[in-house]
């Protein structure tokens, strides 16, 4: 069985228990002594941040989880979401699933405790979501009566049918739901049901990898309206770490974010995530390719995001055996316990698979750019960094057959898209073949320099850009440049 079957089979001997120590009936009229409210709370809260043009934040408490394992078994909760509320959290997330997670139902209940307790200047507290693998109604009514205003409904363990019951039992009791997808079969077998909020899981609950572009590949096909006619509510979940992550999930109205918050303890009050997706929003990304030398690497990574000396968010370390640019692994060998491959991207061209697997079994990155053409979506699928997913644009291949061949089929899959000259690292423009209505996120590259930036600015979807040749003097990478890269970046906005 994989990792998800494995929880439902649980889940179900746990709904049994369940049942041996409660009445349904009895906690269904301890629910129904207090009318709910006309509408869920989370519904008209994800309507005013809409309205008011801001994310809305769900925010998660879990001390561990199938794929991370212990993430942090000590956590003190109160502390932990009352941190959560400072920093401006809408909803809080709590894990009751035991086996799995680590949670139960007394902490969901702490929960609610504590944000009933926050008072803060009057302002309404965050709601709370109770996160867990809902089967079965007595589990709505036991997260009702332990404080939760929001429960989580997963389509990949529901039929349409149990799924809609489900959602109808609990709003019926005033809570919101937040319905869940993993891919597009899922999706295509709720689509017709009448559901405010989807969520869009970036992780695979079969394989627990995940891809941030999957939520733009989803969000196009959500059935864009439910049945009040109002435009469905997308919530980007899992996966997302820091603010390049918030540059590819533009088109969200909220995120879900869990792992990344509870590794981040040490950031109270204010937590990375949310200070970093107002301090970035709508700021351009700047991948500096090509980089050689430990002293460049080791300065690069110091700089970034400093306000005196403004650096790249990325750092390409190039492997193709056919690039000028690649790096001596020995050099590597000597920031292996450094920050560097926090921020660096293996860059790999006309490699083998094997010689790629090696190079991410000997060096500890995050992420990887690959070449469409070079790799099968399977090899894709088998990693476990973030994937920048390359595509040449050639002018001398319609665009219709470039899209169908190298993007559609890996577009679920990857993290990010780069659009590159047909000879990459050649430092030729892309020129007028560049597709101005490419539909996910993508970094541009090819030709770019700090004189020539407002090019990006009419490209729908682009998220920033990749520079190699433009920040180079005499084939050297060059400081002064990659700073006028920079500096030029933070004055330009997307249109």
């Amino acid at each position: 069985m994989n990792i998800l079957e494995k929880i439902v089979e649980a889940k179900r001997v746990e709904i049994g228990r369940l049942y041996e120590q409660y009445h349904l009936q009895d906690l269904r009229e301890r629910v129904n002594g207090n009318l709910p409210p006309a509408r869920p709370d989370f519904y008209r809260a994800l309507a005013e941040a809409r309205s008011a043009g801001r994310p809305f934040f769900i925010s998660e408490f879990k001390r561990k989880s199938p794929s991370e394992g212990w993430i942090d078994r000590d956590a003190d909760l109160p502390v932990q979401i009352l941190a959560y509320t400072r920093s401006g959290a809408g909803a809080i997330s709590v894990l009751t699933d035991s086996d799995f997670f680590g949670g139960s139902y007394a902490d969901l209940q702490l929960a609610a405790q504590t944000l009933h307790n926050y008072a803060p200047d009057g302002k309404r507290a965050p709601l709370l979501l109770q996160k867990d693998f809902i089967l079965d109604p007595i589990q709505i009514f036991l997260a009702k009566l332990h404080g939760a205003d929001i429960i989580l409904l997963i389509a990949a363990i529901l039929e349409p049918e149990q799924l809609d019951f489900l959602k109808t039992t609990a709003e019926s009791i005033g809570m919101g739901v937040l319905v869940e997808v993993h891919d597009a079969d899922e999706l295509a077998n709720i689509r017709h049901l009448d559901f405010p909020v989807l969520g869009i899981n970036n992780r695979d609950l079969k394989t627990f990898r995940t891809a941030l572009n999957r939520v733009n590949v989803l969000r196009t096909d959500s059935g864009a309206r439910h049945v009040s006619g109002e435009p469905r509510f997308i919530i980007a979940e899992s996966g997302v770490r820091d603010y390049r992550d918030f540059q590819a999930l533009r088109g969200a109205d909220g995120f879900l974010i869990g792992t990344g918050l509870m590794r981040n303890r040490e950031a109270f009050p204010a937590f990375s995530a949310f200070s970093d997706y107002f301090r970035n929003e709508g700021r351009f990304l700047f991948k500096a390719c090509g980089i050689r030398t430990a002293e460049m690497f080791t300065a690069l990574a110091a700089s970034r995001g400093a306000d005196a000396a403004p650096g790249p968010d990325l750092i390409g370390i190039n492997f193709s055996p056919v690039s000028k640019r690649r790096v001596d692994t020995a050099t590597l060998e000597k920031l292996e316990n450094t920050s560097v491959f926090a921020h660096a991207v293996a860059v790999f061209y006309q490699n083998t698979a094997s010689e790629i697997l090696e190079i991410l079994a000997r060096f500890p990155f995050r992420a990887v750019q690959l070449y469409a053409g070079d790799v099968t979506p399977a090899f894709v699928r088998g990693l476990r960094q973030r994937v920048l997913l390359a595509v040449r644009i050639d002018p001398a291949v319609p665009w219709a057959a470039t899209f169908e061949r190298l993007v559609e089929p890996f577009a679920a899959d990857v993290d990010f898209f780069l659009l590159d000259g047909a000879v990459p690292g050649s430092g030729q423009r892309i020129g007028t073949a560049i597709p101005t209505d490419f539909p996910f996120p993508f970094l541009l590259a090819g030709g770019l320099n700090s004189g020539n930036l407002d090019a990006i600015q009419g490209l729908k979807n682009c998220i920033g850009v990749d520079i190699a040749s433009g920040i180079e003097t005499d084939g050297a990478v060059d400081w002064q440049k990659i700073k006028a890269v920079a500096g030029r970046l933070s004055g330009i906005r997307p249109d």
